[in-house]
């Protein structure tokens, strides 16, 4: 007797040879035929689990027949034969179920393989089933993480966390930074197990995104949300180019006016103007030789003799 376990797919039959000795060799081939009557198209299984804790399992839907009512069979136990069935469907809009949804998967052992199996029955007759042998580990597509990007003078720190795994080992990252404003410019970075990256950047606007898989293998995550980061390039704006021309020479200018002002202001405070200094005698003597003019209509001629008997008194006038 030989015990077989459940690592074959046995929807679509198998062949078993026996060979022995009795007095001579002899050869016995078993045929073990297929499930189901075979339809147009076989019912290919695809499954991936998803933040380490869903999984969801699809198959193709055969065009013909069409009435065909599908039924999913898992087994949680690995290395065993499909003794579950489906908890919750997902149907099409013809109320056909075409997948299966598990919200929890911690019953499953992640490191053995599962048997997952579909079936149908169209007009009471069962059509051909496909099923599968499959590691859970080999089917985890994993979350893209979030990068959290910080800049700082001519270069930016970018942090991410690792992303939720059903799976022990560490991941492998590859992030994509690309210029707005040269497609041309795109750098491509993988790295394992590092999570974070430093980028020497250049005067410019940038947008990154990344995504991640198991470093043992897997399929890659899609990639993240692009994210961007940096300044704006001025050579390629040139608004803010003629913007930033003249704040520069303003301030050239406030500068060379405050240095002029403080100059002036300490030769000022060095050497002080002389004050000007009244003459009250030529003053009060105009002032003396009008009055007279208008009280007595002195004419011209008259001012003459007058003005110079005044000068010869001048140096007698009283100074106030």
């Amino acid at each position: 007797m030989c015990h077989l376990h459940g690592f074959h797919p046995w929807c679509h039959g198998a062949e078993f040879q026996i060979n022995g000795i009795a007095g001579k060799s002899f050869s016995k081939t078993y045929h073990l035929p297929q499930r189901g009557k075979e339809g147009t198209t076989k019912e290919v299984i695809t499954c991936h689990v998803h933040e380490a804790k869903f999984m969801d399992c699809n198959w193709t839907v055969r065009k013909i027949p069409r009435d065909i009512h599908y039924r999913f069979f898992y087994s949680q136990a690995g290395r065993k034969v499909v003794d579950k069935e489906c908890p919750q469907y997902k149907t099409d809009s013809k109320g056909r179920n075409v997948g299966c949804h598990f919200d929890n998967i911690s019953g499953f052992n992640y490191f053995l393989e599962h048997h997952f199996l579909v079936n149908g029955t169209s007009n009471g007759t069962e059509i051909q089933c496909n099923d599968a042998y499959i590691s859970l580990n080999d089917i985890e597509i994993l979350t893209p993480p979030n990068i959290n990007i910080n800049c700082r003078h001519f270069s930016c720190y970018m942090h991410w966390n690792m992303p939720k795994s059903i799976q022990l080992s560490e991941n492998s990252f590859q992030l994509e930074i690309q210029k707005n404003s040269e497609k041309s410019f795109r750098l491509i970075t993988n790295m394992t197990k590092e999570r974070n990256f430093v980028f020497k950047k250049v005067a410019g606007k940038y947008t990154v995104k990344i995504r991640t898989k198991n470093i043992v293998g897997g399929n890659w995550s899609e990639w993240s949300k692009p994210q961007e980061f940096g300044y704006e390039d001025p050579e390629s704006n040139p608004l803010t180019f003629v913007l930033l021309s003249f704040l520069g020479i303003a301030f050239i200018m406030l500068f060379i006016m405050g240095y002029l002002c403080k100059r002036y202001h300490m030769i000022h405070k060095i050497f002080p103007p002389v004050p000007h200094i009244r003459d009250q005698l030529n003053d009060n003597f105009h002032k003396y030789i009008q009055v007279v003019w208008e009280e007595n209509k002195i004419l011209p001629e008259q001012c003459k003799i007058e003005e110079i008997q005044v000068i010869e008194k001048k140096a007698n006038y009283p100074k106030n």
